[in-house]
C-alpha cells in the first residue's frame, strides 16, 4: 500500500516534467530549421527570438532593440530592424553605427491627419474608391490593418490585410549578404474583394533615410535626364511642388486626366522632363556616410518616382517610389461625344525594389552609380562592349514638301555627299566616325514604318548606298541605318490596322504640328515584331548589318487592340521578344533606350549630358555617364544646337560622352516646308571646323582614358574633378580662368589631365 503510494507521488511528479517536455520539443521542431515559418499568431518579438537567420553572424540576439524595433536579420555589415505595428524597418552598418529608417517617430505638430499617418508607416496606399477622381490615402495606423509577421531566414515576410476596404498583399523584405535589402510584393499575394475599392498606388517604405530641414548634410539622387541632386539643406519653404516623374515615360495609351492623390495631384503640372531611363533613385546621408540607391528590379513600368524637399507639405526630405495598380479613364458611350468615368483593371507586376547601402568614401552618388554598374552587368542588363572614342556625323538623306496633289523629295545629303564630306575628313586626320543616316529609306524620313531596305532614288538608291555602307566599312567608319520602329504615317501606309488605340478605345493620334504629315501613330508590338525582323533581314542580305532605332527604345504605353486591353509591361515584354531576334544579326545603336534594352545595344545615342535644370534640383551629375563609361560608348544630342558651345564641350570632357553633329550638304533653310523645318542649321559647310575642333581635342583627351571607368566623380563650386580607373585625374573648369600648363598634363581649353596622386 505504502510502495502504491510512492508510485502515484512519482506519476504526479513526472506526468508535468513529461507534459513540459513534450512542449519544448514540439516548439523546437516547429522552430529548429532555417526558414520554418512560426506560427501567424506569434508576436514579432516573441517570434525573432527564435529565428534562424541564413546570414554569417548565425543566431540573431533579437534582445537588441533600437528606436522601438526589433532585430530581424543581420550579415557582417549590416543589422535590419523592424517595428511590426507600421511596418517599419532600420537599417545599420554595424561599423559605424550609422542608420536609415523608413518612418518618422516624431510629430512635428504641423502635419495634417493623413500626412502624419503616412510618415508614422513603412506601407502605405492610394485606395481607389468607385470611380470617384480623388484617391483616398491609407495607411496602417488609420485604417486598422492587421498584421501577420512570418520570420525567414535573412528577414520576413509580413500579411497585410485592410478589412475595412477589403483588400491586401503580403510583403517580403530580405537582407542579403552584399548588404542589399529587397523588398517584394508579389501580384499574386493582392487580393481585392470588394466590388467598390481597389489599389490605386502603393508606397514601399516612402521615407527610408528621410531628414528634417537641414539637420543633415546630404542629398536626394533623381534620375533625370543624367542625374541630379536634391540637397538635404533647409529649403526655408521655397518649394510648393515635389519632382514626380513617371518611370520611361508618360503612358500615352492612358489620359490620366483627373487627380489621383490627396496631395499630389494640382501640383504635378510641371514641363515635360527628360526621359528617366533608369529606374533608379537614391538618399546619401553625408555626415554619417551612408547612402543608398534603390533600384526597382520589377514593377518599373508602373513606378513614378517622387522627391519632395522640405517644405513641400512637411519638414521633411523624402524620396520614393510610387507603384500604380488602378486608375480612371473615360470610356466613350457615343459617337457624340458622351462618355463614362471607368476604373482600369489591376495592373499585373510585381513590385520589388533592393536598396543598395554604401559606406565610408563610397557613400556619394559616384559610389552609388559604380555599385549600380557591378549589378547590371553581374545580371547581365547591361553588356561589356567595345567603348572607343569616335566622333558621330549623322546625315539627313531626304525629306518631302507638298508639290500641286502630291509630294516632292527634298535631297539634302546624297551618298556622293557622304563620300565627300568623308573625303575631307579624312584629310584633316578625322579618321575615327560613326554615321546614322536618316531619310534614306524610300519616300524620305518621314515614310514609316520600314520594312524593307530600299533606298530613295533620289539620294543615290539601294546599290549605291550598298556600296557606300561597305567603303565606310573598310575605312573603319561605323555607318547605321536610322529608323523609327514604333510610329506609322497614316498618309504613307495603311494604318486602318495594326495601330493601337487607347484604353477608351479610341485611336491613338500624335501630333508632329507640322505640315507635311501632321500626325502619326504607333504600330503594335505584334506588328513592330513583323516588320522590324523583315527590314533587318533584308538588311542581311546585303551584307548591312548596323541599324539605328528610336521609337520603340524608350516608349512604353498600355493599349487596346482586337478587343483585348494590354499594358506597359505588356509592351515592355513584346518589344525585348523583338529585341532578341534581331540584336544576334545587327549591331544595334540605341537612342535614349531604357534599361530594359540596355543589355542589346552597342551604343547609346542623345546620351543627356545633364538634367531637366528643374528649380528643386541643386546640381546634375554624370551618374549615368559613370554607370556606362568604359562599357558602353555613348554618343550626346547635337552639338549644332547648343548654344554654348564651349561649355558643351567641358560637359563632354567631364562625362565622357562622344560629340554629335546633324549634317546637311545642302543649306537647311531648304528644309523649310517640310516636317524637318526644325533643323535649323546643319549645312556641313558651316560645321567643318567644328566637327574637326571637337575631333582633335577630345580624341586626345580619350586617349588618357580609353577602356577605363569612372571611379570618382567630385564638385567643388565651378572646378570638377573625374578620377578614372586606371590612375588618370581629369579637372574640368567651369570659370573664365583656365588652368596654367603642367608638365604631368596636357591643357585643352579649360581642363586639365593628370595623374592621380
Amino acid at each position: 500500500m505504502n510502495k502504491l503510494k510512492e508510485h502515484k507521488k512519482l506519476l504526479l511528479i513526472l506526468v508535468p516534467v513529461l507534459v513540459i517536455l513534450l512542449i519544448v520539443v514540439i516548439v523546437a521542431v516547429s522552430i529548429g530549421g532555417k526558414g520554418k515559418a512560426l506560427e501567424p499568431t506569434v508576436d514579432l518579438r516573441t517570434a525573432s527570438r527564435n529565428m534562424d537567420t541564413a546570414v554569417s553572424a548565425g543566431k540573431v540576439d533579437t534582445a537588441k532593440e533600437l528606436n522601438g524595433h526589433f532585430l530581424v536579420a543581420e550579415n557582417s555589415g549590416y543589422e535590419l530592424y523592424l517595428k511590426k505595428e507600421v511596418m517599419s524597418i532600420i537599417v545599420r552598418d554595424k561599423a559605424t553605427g550609422a542608420t536609415m529608417e523608413s518612418t518618422v517617430t516624431e510629430d512635428d505638430g504641423k502635419s495634417n491627419a493623413s500626412w502624419s499617418g503616412f510618415m508614422k508607416c513603412g506601407i502605405n496606399l492610394d485606395v481607389q474608391v468607385g470611380n470617384t477622381t480623388q484617391q483616398k490615402k491609407v495607411d496602417l495606423l488609420d485604417s486598422k490593418a492587421q498584421i501577420e509577421v512570418t520570420p525567414t531566414d535573412g528577414g520576413f515576410t509580413a500579411k497585410i490585410d485592410y478589412p475595412q476596404y477589403e483588400l491586401g498583399f503580403s510583403l517580403t523584405v530580405l537582407l542579403y549578404d552584399d548588404g542589399s535589402i529587397e523588398a517584394t510584393i508579389p501580384e499574386s499575394s493582392i487580393y481585392e474583394e470588394s466590388d467598390v475599392n481597389k489599389i490605386g498606388n502603393i508606397y514601399v517604405f516612402p521615407m527610408l533615410g528621410r531628414t528634417r530641414l537641414g539637420e543633415m548634410d546630404g542629398y536626394m539622387i533623381v534620375p533625370d535626364g543624367n542625374g541630379a541632386l536634391i540637397n538635404l539643406n533647409d529649403k526655408e519653404g521655397r518649394f510648393a511642388s515635389p519632382y514626380s516623374q513617371r518611370v520611361f515615360g508618360n503612358d500615352v495609351g492612358i489620359s490620366e486626366s483627373y487627380v489621383l492623390s490627396l496631395f499630389w495631384g494640382k501640383y504635378e503640372t510641371i514641363n515635360e522632363s527628360e526621359y528617366i531611363l533608369a529606374p533608379v533613385y537614391g538618399m546619401v546621408h553625408s555626415e554619417s556616410e551612408m547612402a543608398y540607391l534603390a533600384v526597382i528590379t520589377s514593377g518599373a513600368e508602373g513606378a513614378t518616382i517622387m522627391a519632395y524637399p522640405n517644405g513641400v507639405f512637411t519638414d521633411y526630405n523624402w524620396i520614393s517610389a510610387r507603384f500604380l495598380k488602378h486608375t480612371l479613364y473615360n470610356e466613350p458611350t457615343s459617337n457624340s461625344g458622351g462618355s463614362v468615368v471607368k476604373v482600369t483593371d489591376r495592373f499585373q507586376y510585381d513590385i520589388s525594389v533592393r536598396y543598395f547601402f554604401t559606406k565610408n568614401e563610397d557613400a556619394n552618388y559616384a559610389g552609388l552609380a559604380n555599385r549600380y554598374r557591378d549589378y547590371l552587368l553581374k545580371t547581365g542588363t547591361l553588356v561589356q562592349k567595345a567603348d572607343e572614342f569616335r566622333l558621330r556625323a549623322d546625315f539627313l538623306g531626304t525629306d518631302r514638301e507638298n508639290w500641286m496633289f502630291t509630294t516632292k523629295a527634298v535631297e539634302m545629303t546624297t551618298t556622293d555627299d557622304i563620300r565627300k564630306i568623308y573625303d575631307e575628313l579624312k584629310a584633316e586626320g578625322v579618321t575615327d566616325l560613326l554615321t546614322l543616316y536618316k531619310g534614306w529609306q524610300d519616300g524620305g524620313i518621314c515614310n514609316l514604318p520600314v520594312s524593307s531596305y530600299n533606298a530613295d532614288k533620289s539620294i543615290g538608291g539601294t546599290r549605291d548606298l550598298t556600296r557606300l555602307i561597305k567603303e565606310a566599312k573598310d575605312a573603319g567608319i561605323q555607318f547605321y541605318l536610322y529608323t523609327d520602329a514604333l510610329r506609322a504615317n497614316p498618309s504613307t501606309t495603311n494604318t486602318t490596322f495594326n495601330v493601337i488605340k487607347k484604353i477608351d478605345t479610341r485611336l491613338f493620334t500624335e501630333n508632329t504640328y507640322k505640315e507635311v504629315y501632321s500626325s502619326m501613330h504607333y504600330l503594335t508590338p505584334a506588328r513592330t515584331s513583323e516588320l522590324l525582323p523583315k527590314l533587318v533581314d533584308s538588311m542581311v542580305k546585303k551584307d548591312v548589318d548596323n541599324l539605328a532605332l528610336t521609337g520603340i527604345t524608350n516608349t512604353m504605353f498600355s493599349y487596346r487592340y482586337d478587343g483585348k486591353s494590354y499594358d506597359r509591361i505588356d509592351t515592355a515584354q513584346m518589344q525585348a521578344t523583338v529585341f532578341e531576334a534581331i540584336d544576334p544579326k545587327v549591331n544595334l545603336a540605341l537612342e535614349e533606350p531604357i534599361e530594359t534594352y540596355w543589355k542589346y545595344m552597342d551604343a547609346m545615342i542623345d546620351m543627356p549630358v545633364k538634367d531637366s535644370d528643374y528649380i528643386f534640383t541643386d546640381e546634375s551629375i554624370p551618374f549615368l555617364s559613370i554607370v556606362f563609361k568604359g562599357i558602353v560608348p555613348m554618343y550626346s544630342d547635337y552639338v549644332n544646337f547648343e548654344a554654348n558651345k564651349h561649355e558643351f564641350f567641358l560637359k563632354l570632357v567631364e562625362t565622357g560622352i562622344y560629340p554629335s553633329f546633324y549634317i546637311t550638304m545642302q543649306d537647311s533653310t531648304e528644309l523649310y516646308y517640310t516636317n524637318s523645318n526644325d533643323l535649323y542649321s546643319s549645312q556641313y559647310s558651316v560645321y567643318k571646323n567644328t566637327m574637326i575642333e571637337y575631333y582633335k581635342a577630345l580624341k586626345e583627351f580619350n586617349d588618357h582614358v580609353a577602356g577605363a571607368t569612372i571611379k570618382k566623380h567630385q564638385i567643388d563650386g565651378k572646378i570638377v574633378t573625374v578620377v578614372y580607373s586606371n590612375g588618370v585625374t581629369v579637372t574640368i573648369d567651369y570659370s573664365n580662368n583656365a588652368f596654367t600648363a603642367s608638365k604631368n598634363g596636357s591643357v585643352v581649353m579649360s581642363y586639365k589631365v593628370g595623374d592621380a596622386e
